[in-house]
This record gives C-alpha cells, structure tokens and sequence, in this order.
C-alpha cells in the first residue's frame, strides 16, 4: 500500500510540472503572437495638428512632429513689436504639407497666431521623391514685408512672393520668377497691386545676351491672400511669356 500511494504522489507531480510547463509555453507563444501584429504608429499628418492660438515663444507653436525649416522677425503689422514667422515641415515626411505661421507679439511679450497658411511654401518633396522648391528662404524687410523665396532644381526655377498688411489682412501683392530654358532666361515681376507685369526674356545664343521686355496688363478679381490662396495656381492665370 506503502508503495502505491508513492506511486501516486508521483505521478501528480509530474503532471502538475508538465501543466505548468505548457502553460508557460502558451504564455510565451501568445506574447510573441502580440508582438508579431502589433501595429506601427500611425504616421501624423502636420494638417491634422491643432496649433495654439497664443503661446510665450515661437517654439510653444512647434508640435510634434514639426522642426522648423524657415524663420524670420521684424515688424509685420502697425505696432512696435517685432512679429515672427516660422515654416513648419514634417520631420518624419518631407513631402507633407508645409505650413506657414505668423506669429504677432502682443504687448504682454507672448505671441497670438494671426495667420496660417497651408499654400505660401509648398512641400518639398513630391511624393515620388522628387524634389520641387528644396531650397527657401523667408525674410521680414524693413517696410513690413515678408518675402518668400523658394528655388527648385531644372525646370522648376525660382519664385519669391511678397506679402504685406492691407486692412488687417495679409495679402500677395507681388511674385517674381526666374526660368531658364534651352536658348533663353525669362525673368517675369508681376505687381498685384497695379496688374501689370513685365517678362524679360534673354536671349542666351548670342555672345551679347540681348534681352527684350514684354509688359502687360491684367486684372485681378479679388485680392489674393496669405490664409488661402497657393501662389502657384495664382501664376496659371495671369499673362505668360513668349519665349
């Protein structure tokens, strides 16, 4: 009977171990299981951002995952207080929409976000990996202007538009662009303001590089702001050179 009973004792051990064992097998499988299909982080869009109307500093408006690529201060608007302006790009995706904020000082020494624009600076990447405007620049000059300045590689060119406060909003009242092509360089200033543009066309076959002038008028239905109009489609509609 002595020895029955030891029997016995022994077998449930080894029944109570081999559980265990499978348990803990099964626990370890599951967790690799887990960490197979746990999904990646959803990559963040800098239009599904919502940026703070106010804030101490230009950098209380950088959120994840923006950096700041372009930056300029001076004196935007009537008061004393120099305003700044900040382009923002994704740091994770170079080819997501790039905004661009102003950012004006108020007197108590923080920064209020009077404009936004989804359309002044272009992405700097196509989505194919190509790149379009890749080098820019921005700058507040001393008659409350900003200008941005944007240069692409080829046929791309480079474009500088000018913005300036006119009754409380900022608007585009002149674009410049540069072109070369095979035979000649245009260069075109189109003023907004006046609708007038003149187009430089030179001509680079020659050894004296003649260039001639090509002025036109145009009209502008209605004023082309910084909040919501893309420069380039604005480009599209207005008189092009013969070249």
């Amino acid at each position: 009977m002595l020895l029955v009973a030891i029997c016995v004792l022994s077998c449930n051990k080894k029944s109570d171990v081999k559980a265990a064992v499978v348990s803990n097998k099964d626990t370890l499988n599951q967790e690799v299981l887990d960490e197979e299909y746990e999904s990646e982080p959803e990559e963040v869009a800098l239009k599904d951002l919502k940026f703070p109307i106010t804030g101490k500093n230009a950098e209380a408006f950088v959120l994840e995952p923006c950096e700041i690529k372009m930056r300029a201060e001076g004196f935007l608007n009537d008061d004393n207080l120099k305003d700044i302006v900040i382009v923002l790009q994704n740091a994770n995706n170079n080819s997501d929409s790039r905004a661009t904020l102003v950012l004006l000082q108020e007197e108590s020494g923080g920064y209020k976000l009077q404009e936004l624009s989804w359309e002044a600076v272009s992405p700097e990447y196509f989505e194919d990996g190509r790149a379009f405007y890749d080098v820019g620049d921005i700058s507040i000059n001393d008659d409350k202007t900003l200008h941005i300045s944007l240069s692409g590689m080829g046929p791309v060119g480079s474009r500088e538009t000018v913005y300036k406060y006119l009754n409380n909003k900022l608007v585009l009242t002149n674009i410049s662009t540069f072109h070369s092509g095979a035979g000649s360089d245009v260069s075109s200033e189109y003023d907004l303001v006046s609708g007038n543009v003149d187009h430089e066309v030179t001509n680079t076959l020659h050894d004296d590089w003649p260039s001639e002038h090509q002025i036109e008028k145009f009209n502008l239905k209605q004023e082309i702001l910084f909040a919501n109009d893309n420069p380039d489609t604005i480009l599209e509609k207005l008189p092009q050179p013969e070249w």
